[in-house]
């Protein structure tokens, strides 16, 4: 609660608790925080996003998110690490929000940022039920990361799904033929020179990454060309989001269709530094840039 102190190896902090900490916020705060003359503060919330972190630790701002992480610097102290929230850990299904359905609304919504969305027009768009989308959605409102008209609070949005954007990547001993054409869709240093993203493609670059859309087509592909050993750079996968898997792009390289850039940036978004460097050099021509 606001007033409330700790201390914490000797030094009293200022607690200050919220419910979630975007970007745009933690610079407003750390703002506030150096007018203030810079006391010790600890900012505790539910969810403070990646991008809010950095803000907050680079304006030496302790924080605390409930999800569990825990970032203080103090004299004679250093702690950056994962803790267990107890007992203010959220719901199982919190937590979840940004798996299977979770993820396809939330990429739904970023394909079209700025158009209010409906819960039943986003139900038909991605072909899940209209009860779970509206509870999704409401989950995402509580957490700070959609408005009252389903519109999405960019980059907030975006960065929160990279956090749980992850492909498992199986080596191939070759470049499986791309055929049926539907079945991949070309992402990785290739996928992503082909929308123009400004990334040196090197020896390792001229591999293709390849998504598919479920675990069938997956076995289907690593049966015929996947293997432990032999590893010729050339990976596979099955698209995090089976939404995410049909925005493809206009775009295609070698047969393949390459991914649409919202998948292109979520994959570079997996390297937190080079990653987000990259990310703020593009100008997408066919994705909104939501990063």
């Amino acid at each position: 609660m606001a007033g409330d102190r700790v201390e914490i190896a000797g030094v009293p902090f200022a607690v200050k608790e919220l419910k979630v900490v975007r970007e745009s916020d933690a610079r407003l705060i750390a703002h506030l925080h150096e007018a203030d003359g810079a006391a010790a503060t600890i900012i505790v919330a539910d969810r403070i996003s990646t991008a809010a972190r950095e803000e907050l630790s680079q304006a030496g701002l302790a924080w605390f998110d409930r999800r569990g992480h825990l970032w203080v610097r103090a004299p004679g102290l250093f702690v950056n690490t994962e803790v267990s929230s107890g007992s203010v850990v959220p719901p199982r299904r919190v937590v979840s929000v940004f798996k299977g359905t979770g993820l396809d609304v939330a990429l739904a919504l970023l394909v079209d940022p700025a158009k209010p969305q409906g819960v039943h027009a986003v139900a038909r768009q991605i072909n899940r039920s209209p009860g779970r989308v509206s509870e999704i959605l409401s989950e995402l409102r509580s957490q700070g990361l959609v408005g009252s008209d389903n519109r999405p609070f960019v980059p907030e949005l975006f960065w929160a799904v990279s956090e749980e954007w992850k492909p498992r990547w199986h080596p191939m001993q070759q470049v499986p033929p791309p055929e049926p054409p539907e079945r991949f869709r070309l992402s990785g240093t290739l996928g992503a020179v082909s929308l123009g993203v400004p990334v040196a493609a090197g020896p390792a670059g001229g591999w293709p990454r390849l998504y598919v859309v479920d675990d069938t087509d997956l076995a289907t592909v690593v049966g015929a060309y996947g293997s432990p050993s032999g590893w010729t750079g050339s990976e596979i996968a099955v698209c995090p989001s089976r939404y995410g898997f049909t925005l493809s792009s206009s775009t295609n390289r070698d047969g393949f269709l390459v991914a649409s850039g919202l998948i292109i940036a979520l994959d570079l978004a997996l390297d937190r530094a080079r990653g987000r460097e990259i990310l703020e050099g593009w100008d997408p021509q066919e994705t909104s840039r939501v990063w």
